[in-house]
């Protein structure tokens, strides 16, 4: 979907609150482009220039043509700019994963491939600006996003929830994050759920898949409406654990199996954690104590 305004209010919103440093490293999950909405906010870009210390110039281009693929989401144009500009522009080291030969991407199947060595808790922040939409199996998706990011690190997830019915492959909903967190041991740093303000007829296609098998639906698809909608997450990784699928059942169900149970042990032993916040404290401890005699 590209990143359009609310990225860098929440970039500012992130960067306030000391949950992104300077002179880090950004892995965008799908590299991607600029929208008209992003470039033309000169007084958010100016903002984050100066959080992040920043003297070179903006050199963004103006306004480009584009049209309005559903609601009012842009389709954005070909030439529309990289985001890999920007993130180099406030100081970041760059990477991206895809699979459509993007310039400077990593190729990497989210349906399949595991991270490579090399890669593994490398990234500071991990940007998710609608990519795994498009993905089939959201478990390895979520799990390759796990292990790219670094312990204290950010994850921005900015996905459809409620209509682009042609967009993708799956829509989202904030429980969904919420089991996310719980399973991994997260924090959540920001949700936020947006809603277009105009609303579309079901697409043509949708329609005439299901008139042909219930001819009397004709008017009722024709009378719905929809708008497109989106959830905004934050989240910051807090433990190096391996990654736990999220399962939706109450915290502290009994399994009754051992498999499951360790299997989703963050979620069957929620106690299971106390060694691992106790373990980061005392790194973070350790780690004021350090900088203290290095200062």
């Amino acid at each position: 979907m590209g990143l359009g305004s609310d990225a860098i209010t929440l970039l500012i919103e992130l960067k306030k609150a000391g949950h992104i440093g300077d002179a880090s490293a950004v892995m965008e999950i799908g590299a991607q482009q600029l929208a008209n909405s992003f470039l033309e906010y000169h007084e958010g870009l100016d903002q984050l220039a100066k959080l992040f210390g920043v003297s070179a110039p903006r050199t963004l281009p103006q306004r480009l043509a584009t049209h309005i693929a559903h609601g009012d989401l842009e389709h954005l144009n070909a030439s529309a700019p990289r985001a890999e500009a920007f993130w180099r522009w406030l100081g970041f080291t760059y990477a991206s994963i895809d699979i459509d030969g993007s310039p400077g991407s990593i190729s990497l199947d989210l349906n399949y491939d595991d991270v490579p060595e090399a890669a593994q808790g490398k990234y500071a922040l991990v940007t998710n600006f609608g990519t795994t939409e498009h993905v089939a199996n959201q478990l390895n998706a979520f799990k390759v996003i796990h292990e790219l990011t670094a312990r204290e690190g950010v994850m921005i997830h900015h996905l459809p929830a409620q209509g682009m019915f042609n967009h993708g492959l799956v829509n989202y909903n904030p429980k969904f994050f919420r089991m996310l967190e719980r399973s991994n041991g997260y924090r959540l740093l920001h949700m936020n759920f947006i809603s277009s303000e105009s609303a579309y007829t079901l697409p043509q296609n949708i329609q005439d898949d299901v008139i042909a098998y219930h001819p009397h639906a004709a008017r009722r698809l024709g009378d719905y409406k929809a708008s497109d909608c989106a959830v905004v997450v934050a989240l910051k990784k807090r433990f190096d654990l391996p990654f736990v699928a999220p399962i939706d059942v109450p915290t502290g169900t009994n399994a009754h199996d051992k498999l499951l149970e360790d299997r989703y042990w963050t979620v069957f032993k929620p106690i299971a954690f106390r060694k691992y916040k106790a373990l980061a404290i005392l790194a973070s401890l350790l780690s004021k104590v350090k900088n203290g005699f290095s200062g």
